[in-house]
């Protein structure tokens, strides 16, 4: 039994109205769930291919002393003379200090092309780095031991 209201026009019409927003509707949900599964796909796809860890140049290229050295703390146009230490086999041309016996020092060892050494790594044979400061690097026999010689940075200039 349909009811139909002559005297209401809007009433008779109103019947059809929700077909037209159920379809509306189920599209739009159709393109949702069209949109989720394309993006779960595509995620799937990335999680299953491996990523390399990390890229790592190999070869002869060295970098930049001079905008090492600056990032280091150091000034590359003062290092044209060697740096007055015990030993003039090693050059200071950086320090990265960190914690109490933590840090990094960018030195030049017999002339070779600089290289950056921690805290108790090897530096020459029978020398350790044993410690770094804001502006220098003690070097000796061993980590504990007594301290062969000191490098210290230029001063800045214009202090």
């Amino acid at each position: 039994m349909r009811c139909e209201f002559p005297d209401n026009p809007r009433m008779s019409f109103a019947s059809r109205r929700p077909w037209a927003l159920y379809l509306a509707t189920f599209a739009t949900a159709l393109l949702a769930a069209a949109s989720a599964v394309y993006w779960a796909l595509g995620l799937a796809e990335v999680a299953g291919q491996r990523m390399p860890r990390a890229s790592v140049l190999v070869g002869s290229v060295a970098p930049d002393t001079k905008d090492l050295a600056h990032a280091l703390g150091g000034d590359l146009a003062l290092q044209t003379k060697p740096v007055e230490t015990a030993s003039t086999q090693y050059q200071l041309l950086g320090v990265v200090a960190g914690p109490v016996g933590k840090g990094y020092a960018l030195l030049v060892v017999g002339g070779a092309a600089p290289k950056t050494y921690t805290v108790g790594a090897a530096v020459g044979e029978g020398q350790v780095l044993q410690s770094v400061s804001a502006r220098g690097a003690r070097i000796g026999s061993s980590l504990q031991g007594s301290t062969a010689f000191e490098l210290s940075l230029p001063k800045p200039a214009g202090s």
